[in-house]
């Protein structure tokens, strides 16, 4: 593929992912990002990566260690839904956990941008990867162009915010890459640093493992200070972006929707005891089809128990009383009965 090809394919793929819903594309090679490998290391070394993450870090920082032909790497930014913000005392799901699953959005998006260059004369062949996979995706989208990390660790878009997804599109064919330099625009500013809950932003290294967004989702026992950090969050914390200048447009847009509501709105608030008391038939029709769902029933039943302790309501007692006699406690949230908060 000659350069005038390269920039035609890259012209109209840019064309067609706005057609789609994307709000940023950029391209980059598949070379590894070397610079990434001693941070990860010491990442692991010192226990602060989280459980979720691949433990081969050549797999993480080289789309050839995955796909031997892989000549360039497409990052792709798709923006999370709209939401109203929860009501006092309803559990809080993050951004990215509510309406449909964001994997699945994006992976039809995807299907639908390789379909259109198939139908377009694609000469080669494609992987992808929407936020499972091993390699580090806001690294490519860096080098890529297409925003910045801030100190929250989010990669901020310009003249959008962080509230989206990123999926990364692997291609066997050559594309010329972007090189747009993006510089970080947090300047001085430290909202994020101060209003993370679990004070592990500012640091010299990320404590992925004692983020609450990755405590929501671990089924590990939490300690009674990481139950306490939960506040009233049901899965993921959107506390560093919510304070974030950069989000102050879409957060202002959500306020109109919040007052505004109608049947259709998607909302982050939850009833709590609705939540701690989820059957299978509710679980599925509420929360399966969302990225809330992957960690199952229990983990959102715990996370709602923890809630209604954090806010020190009796209701969580009278639950708890009512299964005493037939053992119907989920084994989840048994190690915190008795807690003083409970």
């Amino acid at each position: 593929m000659d350069a005038v090809e390269q920039m035609r394919w890259k012209s109209n793929m840019q064309k067609w992912s706005r057609e789609l819903g994307f709000t940023g594309i950029g391209f980059t090679t598949a070379q590894p990002i070397e610079s990434l490998a001693q941070l990860l290391q010491t990442r692991s070394t010192q226990g602060l990566a989280t459980p979720f993450e691949v433990t081969e870090i050549e797999l993480r920082i080289n789309p050839k260690a995955g796909w031997q032909a892989c000549q360039s790497v497409v990052a792709l930014v798709y923006p999370l839904p709209y939401s109203a913000f929860p009501v006092e005392g309803e559990g809080i799901l993050s951004r990215s956990a509510v309406g449909a699953d964001y994997h699945d959005v994006l992976n039809q998006k995807i299907n639908s941008l390789v379909e259109i260059m198939a139908s377009n004369g694609w000469p080669g062949t494609t992987r992808r990867q929407v936020d499972t996979g091993p390699l580090v995706e806001r690294a490519f989208a860096i080098r890529a162009g297409v925003g910045w990390i801030g100190r929250n660790q989010q990669l901020i878009v310009p003249g959008y915010g962080s509230f989206v997804a990123l999926a990364l599109l692997l291609l066997d064919q050559e594309l010329e890459p972007d090189y747009p330099h993006i510089p970080e625009q947090c300047g001085t500013c430290e909202r994020c640093v101060q209003a993370c809950p679990a004070q592990v932003l500012g640091k010299d290294l990320f404590a992925a493992k004692h983020c609450v967004s990755y405590l929501t989702q671990s089924k590990e026992v939490l300690t009674p200070e990481e139950g306490k950090r939960l506040g009233l969050r049901i899965f993921g914390c959107d506390t560093c972006q919510e304070v974030c200048p950069h989000n102050q447009k879409r957060l202002e847009a959500e306020q109109t929707i919040s007052s505004a509501l109608t049947t259709s709105s998607l909302r982050r608030g939850v009833d709590l005891m609705e939540t701690l008391s989820l059957t299978k038939g509710e679980f599925q029709r509420s929360f399966k089809t969302t990225s809330a769902g992957w960690r199952g029933k229990g983990v959102l039943q715990r996370n709602a128990f923890l809630a209604l302790c954090n806010l020190q309501d009796g209701r969580s007692i009278r639950w708890l009383a009512e299964r005493a006699t037939d053992q119907s406690v989920p084994p989840i949230i048994k190690p915190y009965i008795g807690e003083s908060s409970c």
